[in-house]
């Protein structure tokens, strides 16, 4: 007879104010603004305040500061920016924190999608014909899967349907049974029918099929080239003595508050009225809350990403190395809740326009960052135009910057230097 032990253990669980939280800090300003304008129309206590001012208005004050240009002065980006959705589905990876491993496969299954961010294969083929695990072929679809929007990766329509589902709150089990068996009745529209062999009415199946009805079977097309706004989450400015000002742009940002009017009415209830107006009025302050934190962890970011890479925003040659699990240590949270606040989001300077992950620097061998190794390889270029990789390395190795050729030969490319011959032939002709 086998032996019966119990076994207690502790489990950490967030709360659902923390998890709002965290969800609010992957959301950039425009998927912030859908969130909040969606929430409100579910919640009668919460009213949407919208922002006072648009991106639009931000690209017209940056080109009347920089006289007329699209973008900003320095070596940043621009504040009209055209990217494909792969590419941006790239840096959604990048941001992730995944391990080398899965972010290589991840990334290879990202360019494997067809052009409805579709994955057209099953995971032994995958796995077959690139070499790996299945189960590192599933680490990597799942890390893609969770990506947005919602559904890219999927291998069917049911798959879509359900990644989708997945990031509602609260959602019917019975939801998930329709997509994974009724899909073609539902599109006959044989509610009598599923009703009968699931057990459930017909008013059930059809509270189901409108949450259904709400999900896109092609989450986004691959091919599409779109016109982004670069809105920055806030500015750093310098003044004459070296001081450093952090700005947040609040006013071309939404928030949410709760209904005053609805409070008050909450007070003359009674009943079951009573207790739906509460849980109501509840909801919306814990997610006013959340909405609060959401914008005290941000501050709290910008201040260390300020704090840490003074010198680059006085003007100075580089970044220094900064970790996200670092930053996590100093604010008390995990590592994944820097990589959320990171997503997506700016900042502005006197240099330039940002992404955030820009001044999260890997420490090189000696203590420079990416960064300054870049930067040295790209003053080396310039100054001897003829030096191959190896030579190359030489003199970072004096300079106390340890890079293999390979590395060296990698940082090159990435800023589209071209090698020793190309460059030593373009000086012949």
């Amino acid at each position: 007879m086998p032996d019966t032990r119990l076994e207690a253990r502790q489990v950490q669980t967030l709360s659902q104010g923390l998890q709002q939280t965290i969800h609010l800090l992957s959301l950039d300003r425009d998927e912030l603004s859908d969130y909040m304008y969606k929430q409100v129309q579910e919640n009668p206590a919460l009213e949407y305040v919208p922002p006072e001012k648009s991106a639009h208005d931000y690209a017209a004050m940056v080109r009347t500061r920089s006289g007329g240009r699209a973008g900003i002065a320095g070596e940043g980006r621009q504040i009209v920016s055209r990217i494909t959705r792969m590419e941006e589905l790239e840096q959604q990876l990048r941001l992730e924190g995944l391990p080398e491993k899965v972010l290589r496969i991840a990334t290879d299954m990202l360019h494997h999608l067809n052009s409805r961010g579709y994955f057209p294969m099953t995971l032994s083929e995958y796995a077959l014909e690139n070499n790996v695990s299945v189960e590192d072929a599933l680490a990597g679809l799942e890390a893609l899967q969770n990506l947005g929007p919602a559904g890219i990766g999927a291998r069917s329509v049911e798959e879509c349907l359900e990644l989708q589902l997945r990031e509602k709150e609260h959602v019917d089990p019975l939801c998930y049974d329709l997509i994974r068996l009724y899909l073609l009745e539902i599109g006959k529209g044989s509610y009598r029918q599923i009703a009968r062999e699931t057990g459930q009415t017909v008013g059930h199946v059809q509270e189901c099929v409108e949450i259904i009805k709400s999900l896109t079977p092609a989450p986004c097309s691959l091919s599409e080239e779109t016109v982004q706004y670069i809105m920055p989450e806030f500015s750093v400015e310098t003044d004459d003595h070296g001081n450093l000002t952090i700005t947040f742009h609040s006013a071309y940002y939404p928030t949410f508050r709760t209904d005053a009017t609805f409070e008050r009415l909450t007070g003359t209830l009674s009943g079951e009225e009573a207790v739906y107006a509460k849980s109501m009025l509840q909801s919306a302050r814990e997610l006013v809350r959340a909405f609060d934190m959401r914008q005290s962890t941000m501050e709290k970011v910008a201040g260390i990403i300020v704090r840490e890479q003074r010198a680059f925003f006085l003007g100075e040659y580089s970044l220094v190395p900064l970790r996200c699990g670092d930053v996590a240590a100093e604010l008390g949270v995990h590592e994944s809740t820097v990589y959320r606040a990171l997503q997506n989001k700016y900042l502005s300077c006197v240099r330039g326009t940002f992404p955030l992950s820009h001044f999260f620097q890997r420490e090189v061998e000696g203590g420079s960052s990416v960064d300054r190794a870049k930067e040295l390889i790209r003053e080396i270029c310039e100054t001897n135009g003829r030096l191959s990789d190896r030579a190359i390395t030489e003199q970072l190795h004096e300079k106390g910057i340890v890079l293999s050729r390979r590395t060296v030969a990698k940082y090159r490319a990435e800023m589209e230097i071209e090698s020793s011959y190309q460059r030593t032939d373009k000086e012949k002709d």
